[in-house]
């Protein structure tokens, strides 16, 4: 054992070595560190690719209102590929969650894959918070191999319940989740990674957007549903005002000639059941026909109804025809409008049944019209047109005990072209009503809408503010409908947040669309045209639907603004119409289906 000790000293003192050794001893170990640091490079900048092209689809998502379908998505799916320049294949899963309060947890409204990618199942966050995540995973199947097929390459991030932001009442969040393979160019010890960046945003525009042929879960909401009654909705005109007995005292048939408290008293004798009172003009819109009302006592549930007859040649909202206010028949109470309602002869879609609901100081006022049949649709009066009767009842919460009732004409000719007349006119009141729990601040009045004559008001949009309805069911717009209406207001948006919208806009609705969607699944667009690509009139779009849930467009096809809610649901719909600048200026808005 002696020399070994010997050996092992001379052999630490040796200074003597061969180059040509060294480097097959080390060469190996260099070439392994070289391909690991480009494979290791390579590895990251896939996977930042992967996240800054995920954060950029999410971004694309955010900025829509519209329904999204599975193109649109399968195209995102392109600009992600596109973007993160890989040689393997990728897929996107897009999913809309809710909060559901009961459960504590997030809900889904729905979920689409690209490119045969399973969407998330309905209990998947159920499953998720109860941590069975073996459950889950066998939900996306059986197939374990390293793949798009495989069940752990479809299933969401383990930790998916934990990376999703909180969600907001009456709003939704859109989970983005990228699927990429990644493959080391060299085998340094790493094998094919997946790749699997996750993003969460909220809808910019809309509070949340739902998908081509899913029925809509609604999100739920910290607010009542939109005109219920409630503190921050508008007046129902459902609601049902205990109707008084009728007080022959306050009748008129007009027959008997008596016009007592008329500002008007020319008769005809022409009409469907007799004389009535008439016929008036456009001459009634600055100086309208009046009737002084005393009910006796103030506070009380009042009942006006009365026939209403539309004659001869009214043009609706024709270009051509009709003024940019359109044909329309405005009901005042001391000189402010209660409703407008607009005519077209005896042609669709101005033959529904109307019903409209505002409040005006202390009380609330409920006008419902339908049209009479027979003798509507028959030459009573006037010239060769068809003429209509319609019966019209107006129901007021808490009227005041003495008003001057108004009748005023808006069309573009005179009585012996587009005339109206009032008959069979009662008046009766009794019992105690309620206030009209609103009333909007006086200091923020802004004049009268040169379209409507409504007030305007300056402040956050505010669908409780009298504005005119227009009754129109899915049936009656394949083709729509459009009005001239101003837009822009005294109000930025951006100090509004819970309507997430831009621009300067008023309080004031400029109209309430009280829609039938007749049970279809339709969609329904507001769009705005200045007829010059929105560069003389740069228009931004609000419409709050019967949910509660708010829309907003800036530009939809170029600088004029667009909203299209898909599956619409029946019910009220307040349009609020803003300009991206401080100015107002004109622009024609059409309301549509398809």
């Amino acid at each position: 054992m002696s020399p070994l000790p010997r050996f092992l000293r001379r052999f630490g003192g040796e200074t003597r070595g061969s180059a040509s050794v060294e480097l097959v001893i080390v060469l190996p170990l260099l070439f392994w560190a070289l391909a690991a640091t480009a494979v290791f490079f390579e590895g990251f900048k896939a996977r930042y690719q992967s996240e800054m092209a995920a954060q950029t689809v999410a971004d694309i998502l955010s900025r829509e209102t519209q329904l999204f379908t599975p193109d649109y998505v399968d195209g995102l799916n392109e600009v992600f590929d596109f973007l993160t320049d890989s040689d393997l294949p990728t897929r996107l899963r897009v999913s809309s969650l809710i909060w559901d309060s009961a459960a504590q947890r997030p809900r889904l409204q729905w979920s689409y894959g690209t490119n045969g990618l399973t969407p998330l199942p309905a209990n998947t966050f159920e499953l998720l918070q109860a941590g069975d995540t073996a459950t889950l995973q066998a939900l996306f199947g059986a197939d374990t191999s390293f793949s798009f097929a495989g069940s752990a390459m479809q299933a969401p991030v383990p930790d998916l319940l934990s990376r999703i932001p909180p969600i907001l009442p009456g709003e939704a969040v859109l989970l983005v989740e990228a699927f990429a393979l990644w493959t080391p160019f060299a085998n340094v010890g790493l094998g094919q990674m997946r790749l699997s960046p996750m993003v969460a945003v909220r809808p910019r525009f809309a509070p949340w957007v739902n998908f081509e042929g899913i029925a809509p879960i609604y999100p739920e909401a910290d607010y009542e549903l939109a005109w219920t009654g409630g503190s921050d909705s508008g007046p129902d005109p459902d609601d049902v005002v205990p109707t008084p007995a009728p007080n022959p005292a306050r009748s008129f048939s007009f027959d008997d000639g008596v016009t007592t408290g008329w500002s008007q008293t020319q008769t005809t004798a022409s009409g469907p059941t007799g004389n009535f009172l008439g016929i008036f003009g456009n001459e009634t819109y600055l100086n309208p026909v009046t009737l002084a009302v005393d009910l006796g006592s103030a506070g009380t549930n009042a009942t006006i109804a009365f026939d209403l007859i539309i004659a001869d040649s009214w043009d609706g909202y024709n270009s051509q025809h009709a003024l940019p206010r359109g044909d329309n028949f405005t009901l005042m109470i001391n000189g402010q409008p209660i409703s407008m309602d607009v005519f077209q002869g005896g042609s669709s879609p101005f033959q529904n049944a109307r019903t409209s609901a505002n409040y005006l100081g202390e009380a609330t006022y409920r006008l419902t019209m339908q049209r009479a049949i027979p003798p509507s649709g028959t030459n009573f009066i006037g010239s060769g047109w068809a003429d209509n009767l319609w019966r019209a009842t107006l129901r007021i919460e808490n009227a005041p005990r003495s008003f001057t009732l108004g009748f005023s004409a808006g069309t573009n000719s005179g009585a012996s072209d587009e005339g109206f007349g009032i008959d069979n006119l009662t008046i009766s009141a009794s019992g105690t009503g309620t206030p009209a729990p609103f009333a909007p601040v006086v200091v923020n009045a802004q004049g009268v809408d040169p379209h409507t004559r409504f007030m305007r008001y300056s402040g956050c949009p505010d669908m409780r503010i009298a504005a005119p309805w227009l009754t129109m069911s899915a049936s009656d717009l394949p083709t729509g409908i459009t009005m001239t209406r101003e837009a822009g207001g005294a109000t930025n948006l951006t100090t509004c947040p819970q309507t997430g919208g831009l621009g300067h806009i008023n309080a004031s609705p400029h109209l309430i669309l009280n829609y039938d969607g007749q049970n279809g699944m339709t969609t329904l667009q507001f769009s705005m045209n200045d007829g010059n690509t929105g560069r003389t009139c740069d228009t931004t779009l609000l419409i709050r639907d019967p949910n509660g849930q708010w829309f907003f467009n800036d530009d939809l096809n170029d600088w004029n603004a667009g909203v299209r809610i898909a599956s619409a649901v029946s019910g009220q719909y307040a349009v609020f119409i803003g300009t991206y600048g401080s100015t107002m200026c004109t622009s024609a808005l059409t309301i549509n289906r398809f």
